[in-house]
């Protein structure tokens, strides 16, 4: 491994690359930077996007705009409106695009998917990702997705379902969990699940239940696809520098950002096993951080992300 680039003790995960306030406002949407498999974007979801050189585009829940660059050089002569709930990522996505080739395509402005600060019937293409899973209502965001979109415009959003993970972590395996083992604690993360929803913090599994909920608002479904891509770590790690970084974030930031504590409480979780689910997320934590540094870490996963494409009638 290059020591320079990927060394832990050099680098200092995660504090040599985030302050505090950084890790609260950036950490998840920096995940979306390698998000799609570059060829999968380019050759089957952009085709079936139907867009124009001059489209106009709706990005709703933009975070740092990283769906938008990726759109940006199929609509060189028209516009990306990136819309965001959080002033700071708006702020961050600006300097961040002011950078790149197609920096005059991009319009930024803060703003509520319930209420987005945009007319009726004036959009070719509103998109979303990973946003609809973080709501306490999503269908009042897909209604007014609908309303901003012309008619014969397009309507899209990409959504996990964590419920469908797979995945072979190297620390987990060391562990050495039985099988009863295994399907307890696959019990705490449904327990999880369920007090995010009950929190009204939105719905791990809404991937699949998309299409629905496009169907309910009026929208005619054209097509709902699974999206390629599998995350791996294997040593080097040489080019996974940003992986790593999200992988080592301590459990205890975890727990403070996304309020785990409390939603596995509301999902009906005991104190008792909160302790035992939260003692395991740091043992794979040292785990982890100690594969890395012997390069003997290994990490795959792979999560049902649906991409559902809707046409406004």
């Amino acid at each position: 491994m290059d020591n320079d680039s990927c060394s832990t003790a050099k680098k200092g995960f995660p504090e040599g690359y985030w302050s505090k306030d950084e890790l609260k406002d950036n950490f998840l949407d920096e995940q979306r930077k390698y998000l799609w498999n570059k060829d999968y974007w380019r050759n089957v979801l952009v085709p079936l996007l139907k867009l124009k050189q001059d489209s106009v585009i709706l990005d709703v829940g933009c975070g740092l705009g990283f769906l938008g660059q990726n759109l940006a050089e199929f609509v060189p002569n028209g516009k990306i409106i990136g819309v965001d709930s959080d002033a700071k990522l708006i702020e961050a996505a600006k300097k961040i695009v002011n950078h790149s080739k197609f920096g005059e395509v991009f319009g930024f402005c803060v703003g509520n998917a319930y209420e987005l600060p945009v007319d009726s019937d004036t959009i070719d293409l509103s998109i979303c990702q990973t946003l609809l899973g973080h709501l306490e209502k999503p269908m009042k965001a897909v209604s007014e997705m609908r309303r901003v979109t012309k008619k014969g415009g397009g309507v899209v959003a990409i959504e996990q379902d964590y419920s469908g993970v797979s995945s072979f972590d190297s620390a987990f395996e060391k562990i050495g969990y039985s099988l009863e083992e295994r399907v307890k604690l696959w019990r705490l993360d449904r327990i999880l699940s369920i007090g995010k929803k009950k929190m009204g913090k939105g719905e791990w599994e809404i991937g699949l239940k998309v299409p629905y909920l496009f169907f309910k608002g009026g929208l005619h479904v054209a097509d709902v696809r699974c999206m390629d891509r599998v995350h791996w770590l294997i040593p080097p790690y040489q080019g996974q520098e940003l992986q790593l970084k999200h992988i080592l974030l301590p459990p205890e930031f975890m727990v403070e950002i996304i309020d785990m504590h409390n939603q596995f409480l509301a999902g009906g979780g005991t104190e008792d096993e909160w302790v035992e689910y939260f003692d395991l997320m740091k043992k794979l934590h040292e785990i982890r951080q100690q594969q890395i540094k012997e390069e003997t870490f290994v990490c795959l996963s792979s999560t049902s992300i649906m991409v559902t494409i809707a046409k406004k009638i």
